[in-house]
Order: structure tokens, then sequence, then C-alpha cells
């Protein structure tokens, strides 16, 4: 804060109200270029151009500034000059959303995560430019320390028979005809709450619903399956 006579709260030595540095056309388009156009936020990475309906391009990105344009913004850094602030380096393109999210929350996207998330969306366009996919990783570990008991038994079952993928949710009390697709078993008698842990494994991305008929039914992922067997 700059409370210098005349100036007001958050204005700043050579600032006038509603003054910003805001970047350049120039810069704006090439900060949504080097990250193919897509959100930064690692957990997000929408698209964020597309086609509208009168045959032109409909643009849902914004170019947010790390440290803000003008005092009393998010993150703002008293020490950059007007160049510095309003240069691609201070610069992270994202969605409406997450653009939103970072100015609201400041507190919680600091400067560092910020330009972490910009170094990893151009690292991800780069790779994606050369025809492979990015996924995030997930935090099985992370998954395993909320349900071990559940894990240890799906271990155990994919070491057995490491080609099943899909398993089915029963009670013991039930009958249930196999079929010609080979799946493994959980008990809601084994496990409390077992449908809410499955939820949870679901969240995670390690599995996914294939419900066919009125049996629950999930399928593991390829990811979890390689975290389980190691």
């Amino acid at each position: 804060m700059w409370p210098l006579p005349g100036l007001g709260q958050g204005a700043r030595p050579g600032y006038t109200k509603g003054m910003r540095d805001d970047f350049t056309q120039a810069t704006l388009q090439l900060l949504a270029k080097r990250v193919g156009f897509r959100c930064s936020n690692p957990d997000c990475r929408k698209p964020t151009s597309g086609p509208a309906s009168d045959e032109t391009a409909v643009n849902l990105g914004v170019a947010a500034h790390i440290t803000a344009a003008s005092p009393g913004g998010a993150r703002f850094d008293p020490t950059l000059t007007p160049e510095e602030r309003k240069a691609a380096p201070n610069g992270i393109w994202l969605c409406q959303q997450c653009s939103r999210l970072v100015d609201a929350d400041d507190s919680g996207h600091s400067v560092p995560l910020l330009q972490d998330w910009k170094a990893f969306a151009e690292a991800a366009a780069a790779v994606e430019l050369r025809g492979y996919s990015v996924q995030k990783g997930r935090d099985f570990p992370g998954l395993e320390r909320k349900l071990p008991e559940l894990l240890a038994e799906m271990r155990t079952d994919l070491k057995n028979k490491p080609f099943t993928r899909e398993f089915v949710v029963l009670s013991r009390a039930v009958m249930y005809n196999p079929g010609p697709v080979p799946f493994f078993t959980y008990f809601l008698d084994d496990h409390e709450e077992l449908l809410a842990k499955l939820q949870i494994c679901e969240h995670w991305g390690a599995i996914y619903d294939v419900k066919r008929n009125s049996v629950p039914r999930w399928n593991f992922t390829e990811d979890f399956v390689d975290y389980l067997l190691g």
C-alpha cells in the first residue's frame, strides 16, 4: 500500500485512480498461443477458443496478470516497472472461471504457484504439439492412505488376475449370474460404506462407472492398475 497524501489507499506514486498496466493485443495473443489456447490451471486445461455460430470465433480465455496490473489488485508488486508489469512474463492464460478464482483467492494462488502453472501449461502444449497427450498424475498413494483395506483387496485381486478390469458390488446374500466377462466382486458386508468409498475412488480417477443393469459395476483405469501392480 502507498497511503500518500492525495493518492488514496492503494495508489502508488506516478499512478492515478483507474490506471492499469494492461497487456497489449500482441502479448494477449502470445500468451494464448504458447499454451495452445487452453487454461493454464493444470486441474482445468479447458479449451478457451472455438467456433461461433456466425462463422466467427469465440474466445473464453483471459490474459491474467500474475502480479496485478494496478495497486490494490491481487499480488500487486510495487517493485516492478510498468513495462515489466505488462510484459508477457507477468501474464498467464486462463479461462474466465479460473481467472476470477485466482484473483478472488489471491492468498491461495501465490506468484510461484501461478508461475508453476504457466511453466506446466507451456511444456504440456509443446508435448501435445508433437502428437502426445498430457494428463496430470493421480495421487493414488493419497487414495490408499484414505482406503487402505479396500485397495489392499483390489491389489490382491489384480495380482491374481492381472488382465481383469471389471468389478461389481453385491451383498453376500445375493446370487448373481457372472456371464462371460471376468470380473471381481466386492461385498457390501465386508466394507463399511463401500459405495461411498467407491465414489471417492471414482473422483480420484481410479475407476469409472460401466453399469449395465441394476448391479453397481465399475472398471479400473489403467493408471490405477499400474499403480496397484507396481
